[in-house]
């Protein structure tokens, strides 16, 4: 299975943690990623730091894309992580944040339907930033997603960044991926914002490893609730899987908010542990 098969998979609303232990994989991954972005019109941008602009530029062209046209629209922007994030003193997970916010609107108010945004985020072991700070940023990043218009591939070295440490910042992603994974691989949650009503859409499972990821959305939407409206909607019909923690994190989620949250499609494992738990105002799926 190769790098570039596994990331044809990655979709725009997708925030995806890229781990590999080769700098050739990892080009080519941005390689496919930027070049599908620019096939399907959409703004990419790509902050590097093992492989230089110039490379990862080249490897884009050697997909079948040519870049120059791209780059001189401002569409394709390959540009050295250091060069963008905060300088001048310790990144903070805030000011980080703040930096890929900044992308997004600017793509939107160019007129872009969407952003696929890489990073290789090795330069943030020389930026004083701790392992904690990362888990938080990556963490924080995930309300960007919902809409289905920012797809994200954060590339981690396993050979630099502790073992430890990658399980936190993986599971602040809502799927990690990576040379040699299986070819039946997607995402394993993928999220949505609904409109009508309010709330969100979860497609996949939910475990130890991309809880963190589902707990911040899940504050998000419940926060970002009027405080005159109606409980937010979980739509979970399409939530094959979820394990205690995430059930754990239904019910905190729901005493938390004013208005409660309303599960609907509630599978019968889901709805035996809510209602161990405590409960929260589940309806079965049909």
């Amino acid at each position: 299975m190769t790098a570039t098969t596994v990331v044809d998979q990655v979709h725009p609303g997708d925030h995806v943690c890229w781990t590999h232990d080769d700098e050739g994989a990892a080009l080519d991954a941005v390689g496919h990623f930027a070049a599908t972005g620019l096939r399907l019109g959409h703004k990419v941008v790509c902050f590097t730091e093992t492989s230089p602009p110039q490379a990862v530029r080249a490897r884009v062209d050697a997909v079948g894309v040519p870049t120059e046209a791209a780059v001189a629209a401002g569409q394709l922007r390959i540009v050295p992580a250091v060069e963008v994030y905060p300088t001048g003193g310790r990144p903070t997970p805030e000011t980080m944040v703040a930096t890929v916010v900044d992308e997004v609107d600017r793509a939107r108010h160019e007129g872009y339907p969407g952003i696929r945004l890489s990073g290789d985020m090795t330069w943030v072991l020389r930026s004083g930033t701790t392992l904690d700070d990362l888990r938080r940023y990556e963490t924080a990043l995930n309300p960007l997603f919902l809409d289905a218009r920012v797809a994200g591939l954060c590339l981690y070295d396993r050979r630099i960044f502790p073992a430890d440490g990658m399980r936190d910042i993986a599971a602040a992603h809502p799927g990690t991926a990576g040379p040699g994974t299986a070819r039946t691989w997607v995402p394993l949650l993928r999220v949505y914002r609904t409109t009508d009503p309010p709330g969100l859409r979860l497609v996949g499972q939910v475990d130890r490893s991309n809880r963190e990821a589902f707990t911040a959305v899940l504050h998000h939407v419940t926060a970002d609730q009027p405080a005159a409206g109606r409980p937010p909607v979980l739509d979970v019909s399409e939530l094959s899987f979820a394990d205690v923690g995430a059930a754990t994190a239904l019910v905190r989620a729901d005493r938390a908010n004013a208005t409660g949250i309303r599960l609907v499609g509630c599978r019968p494992a889901l709805h035996r542990l809510l209602h161990l738990l405590g409960g929260v105002s589940a309806e079965h799926a049909a």
